[in-house]
């Protein structure tokens, strides 16, 4: 099946399209701008930076490989750059430049919509809460409050992550070259849900990790290496599309504030619900 036709556009149509962009940028130059003064914004496969304050745009990035209009996942690092997805590929960006720094093809990913994220090059360590509610100690604080972080001077090596397919691969933000991937057993064509968690005493790891959730199971990994911590099959339901939502109570809170969970991890799309049936259908599983 054509391009254009799975994604819902000509090609007449999206040339007249990319020209008339063009045109907007032509008397535009580069501004420059602080990382809190920007916007980062993806649709029909590009990439725009644009101001907070009006609106007004800094630059304008197609997907170094071309992404025929779907979907580009954002992640903005605390480095100043950006981790881009889409078709399959993961890519860094120059925050204030929109120029690409490196571009993964994601070799063995297919060519489906990538989740991205990183961990940070510093990180905020959890305290461990001093007041419990129980019957020892009725003196606690909010209990609706996430727990409180401070900055360690410990530092591990930032990696990037893209997912997509039932797979993870975690990406030197250096370079771009592959540090290592984790295949989810059964992941099939999911894309799995990653949540970061730096250390903390409530916990036994002096260390960060990442866990995934991918079909019916969640896995703990070591951010740096991918060493399996452990795995569970959280459930064994055959009915339901199998995407997986993960949650902690300081995770919450950071993404209310800081990114549409739709633009980190694309999951619910109507589109990819559609390609499971199809696949399906075409493997006389039916839809």
């Amino acid at each position: 099946m054509p391009l254009h036709s799975v994604f819902g556009f000509n090609e007449k149509s999206e040339k007249r399209s990319m020209e008339k962009d063009e045109e907007s940028l032509e008397s535009q130059e580069i501004r420059p701008f602080t990382r809190n003064q920007v916007l980062l914004c993806s649709t029909h496969g590009k990439i725009y930076a644009i101001s907070k304050k009006d609106g007004s745009r800094y630059w304008r990035q197609d997907f170094p490989t071309g992404a025929f209009g779907g979907i580009v996942s954002l992640f903005i690092t605390d480095n100043d750059t950006a981790v881009i997805g889409a078709n399959g590929k993961t890519a860094c960006l120059d925050l204030f430049t929109g120029e690409p720094k490196w571009v993964n093809k994601m070799k063995g990913f297919g060519y489906d919509e990538v989740g991205v994220i990183a961990t940070p090059s510093r990180f905020l360590s959890p305290k461990a809460q001093s007041h419990l509610n129980n019957q020892y100690n009725d003196h606690i604080a909010d209990p609706s409050a996430p727990p409180s972080y401070e900055t360690t001077t410990e530092v591990e090596k930032q990696m990037f992550y893209g997912c997509s397919s039932g797979k993870v691969l975690a990406v030197d933000p250096d370079t771009g070259d592959e540090a290592w991937r984790f295949n989810c057993p059964q992941g099939g064509y999911s894309i799995p849900s990653i949540l970061v968690e730096p250390p903390s005493q409530d916990t036994e790891w002096p260390f960060q990790v990442i866990y995934v959730g991918c079909g019916r199971w969640v896995y703990c990994l070591k951010s740096v290496t991918g060493e399996l911590l452990w795995s569970l099959r959280i459930t064994n339901s055959k009915l339901g599309l199998g995407f997986m939502s993960l949650a902690t109570p300081w995770s919450s809170r950071l993404a209310a504030e800081a990114h549409t969970n739709f633009s980190a991890i694309p999951h619910a799309q109507h589109r990819d619900v559609q390609r499971r049936n199809q696949q399906a259908a075409s493997s006389g599983g039916g839809s």
